[in-house]
């Protein structure tokens, strides 16, 4: 071939190759571009008494994250629970170049880490789309995505990546991706670059690991959306069965343990069907049981013999509210407040307010209440009722004496109420 007629070959293929690639980049870039105005960054402030929240530039007890926004007619925008916390104020959300408004939180689901957040649509800026959802409940590993948020204080940033899989990790079904997922990325938007929709809600990176970040199917987010909007309760359901792996068949439906009125299938059963429609994984489970009333039909297979049962429906208690007491000056709640993948001991002691009697005779942060006058409380309102219009409480308190907890010792705390009255709070 002449050397001309060799160089306009090769500038035709490059330019082909120009051609077919542009559009790609072309399209990915809008998308991204897109990203930029339904995505939303998130302030969250602890919202307890005498933890000393400051103004936006120099906060104490509080952390931030992404969210985008799923409904603009009714102002829902999405994030992580573990973004939004269990409190229902002190939720800050601002668009770019806005500044940040407060917002109410109307659901959170510690099981799926998905919370909705609620502002008045009209607080919405006019530029703003609701981002659209895949509702696909499989996505094709290898797919082109972007994970946007705000990575490490870096606002409205996005990282390129593809799908490397599907899972059941950790007790609950993920989006494997090898895109930049880091601390402010959390309730962003996992788009596909191919079709612009997106496909996951970004929630973590695997601990110790280089490139394995994980996200909330956006499947999950499309049903709850669904049962929220048509005024069902979203929540989950309690089921009295636990379940274990079979490392045989790599599924995680063995029945392990059982909590029902009568035995009606033995430990080491599998559980195939729920309302004859397949399971693999507990979170197979949790999605079709999900908006349902009553009762439900579960089939077990053992031994080759396959039965079925209809199970009571019960479901699970929606965390948003939540209680504490006001003891003299120190914060008790039967939850840790701050952090919703946690679950502390009953009656736990946040916070002291420095100075209050509390303080002053020695109870102290991060222990437990045991006894109050000689009585082990069931509840905060046994609390507010054994202490009610007492001048003088007996305590027994227990703390950790060591780091990691091996150890704890009991302590006897005498509390004169001088100045401090007891309260319980709901909100």
């Amino acid at each position: 071939m002449p050397f001309k007629e060799k160089k306009s070959f090769i500038f035709s293929i490059f330019t082909f190759c120009l051609l077919s690639i542009f559009p790609i980049n072309t399209f990915a870039q809008s998308f991204i571009d897109e990203a930029s105005n339904y995505t939303v960054r998130f302030r969250v402030l602890v919202d307890h008494p005498f933890v000393e929240d400051t103004d936006e530039d120099d906060v104490v007890k509080s952390w931030v994250g992404a969210g985008f926004v799923v409904d603009k007619s009714l102002g829902l925008i999405v994030t992580n629970a573990h973004v939004s916390g269990v409190a229902n104020t002190y939720i800050k959300v601002a668009f770019k170049g806005e500044r940040f408004i407060k917002s109410e939180l109307v659901y959170v689901d510690p099981e799926l880490d998905i919370a909705l957040v609620k502002i008045k649509p009209e607080q919405m800026p006019d530029n703003v789309k609701a981002g659209e959802l895949s509702c696909d409940k499989t996505i094709k590993n290898g797919t082109a995505v972007a994970a946007y948020g705000h990575p490490k204080g870096l606002k409205f940033s996005a990282s390129r990546g593809i799908i490397s899989n599907q899972r059941f990790l950790y007790g609950k079904e993920v989006i494997q991706t090898d895109a930049a997922i880091n601390s402010g990325n959390s309730g962003g938007p996992l788009i596909n670059l191919d079709t612009g929709l997106i496909v996951g809600i970004n929630k973590s990176t695997v601990k110790k690991s280089s490139g394995i970040g994980l996200a909330v199917p956006s499947y999950l987010l499309c049903k709850i959306l669904n049962l929220y909007k048509a005024g069902k309760s979203p929540l989950p359901m309690e089921v009295p069965i636990k379940f274990a792996k079979d490392n045989e068949t790599e599924q995680y439906n063995k029945v392990s343990e059982l909590h029902l009125n009568g035995k009606i299938l033995e430990i080491g059963s599998s559980l195939i069907k729920v309302n004859d429609q397949p399971i693999k994984t507990p979170a197979d489970m949790s999605y079709i049981l999900r908006g349902l009333e009553g009762k439900a039909k579960f089939t077990f297979k053992n031994n080759n013999t396959e039965n079925s049962y209809f199970i009571n429906l019960k479901k699970k208690s929606n965390s948003i509210y939540r209680e504490y007491i006001n003891l003299a000056g120190a914060v008790i709640s039967s939850q840790n407040l701050e952090k919703i993948s946690e679950v502390e001991r009953s009656f736990f002691i946040h916070s002291v307010k420095e100075g209050s009697d509390a303080d002053i005779y020695g109870i102290w942060q991060n222990c437990w209440i045991k006894y109050v006058e000689a009585s082990i409380p069931k509840s905060l309102e046994d609390i507010s009722n054994i202490t009610k219009g007492k001048k003088e409480i007996n305590l027994i308190t227990s703390c950790y004496t060591t780091r990691k907890g091996f150890l704890t010792l009991d302590y006897f705390v005498r509390l004169e109420l001088e100045k401090d009255k007891i309260e319980l709070i709901k909100r």
